[in-house]
């Protein structure tokens, strides 16, 4: 095999530039360094996924506790006890399950000068609407309204 002189312009510069390759520690390196980036994006990205479901449901509970508010408006200060409270009633928003407990409690307050007379009947009832998520017991959000028959709603 027959050996051509080399240029030394080309001689200096292959002196002048480094070996080509990359040794196995700078891959080591390199693929580790690119793993930690690779594992705290996705964890972002799985929760931010998660931020997103949860502010959907949040909304959808929301909306259906102010319409159960509303239907609470339609009955009226009288029908309250008997026809307002629920547990765990089954609801379906989005293709996601809820549960539903509603509760009146009526309140009698002795110190706004009508007791002791007004014993019997309450001054106001105490609405509580709770959603739960995925289990009748994990509630999520919660609505508390009070309503008189003199002072109508207040939130």
């Amino acid at each position: 095999m027959k050996k051509y002189p080399v240029n030394p312009i080309i001689r200096k510069i292959r002196n002048l530039l480094p070996r080509r390759g990359f040794t196995l520690i700078e891959i080591i390196f390199s693929v580790t360094l690119l793993s930690i980036v690779a594992m705290g994006t996705a964890q972002y990205m799985v929760y931010s996924r998660w931020d997103i479901d949860r502010g959907i449901r949040r909304q959808l509970a929301w909306i259906n506790m102010a319409s159960r508010m509303e239907q609470a408006v339609d009955w009226g200060y009288d029908a309250l006890p008997d026809s307002l409270p629920e547990t765990n009633q089954e609801i379906t928003a989005n293709n996601l399950t809820a549960y539903r407990t509603t509760d009146v409690f009526g309140i009698d307050d002795t110190t706004d000068g009508l007791a002791p007379t007004d014993t019997d009947v309450p001054d106001y009832y105490m609405i509580q609407i709770k959603i739960s998520w995925f289990t009748t017991g994990n509630v999520s959000d919660s609505l508390t309204a009070y309503i008189s028959a003199e002072m109508a709603w207040d939130y």
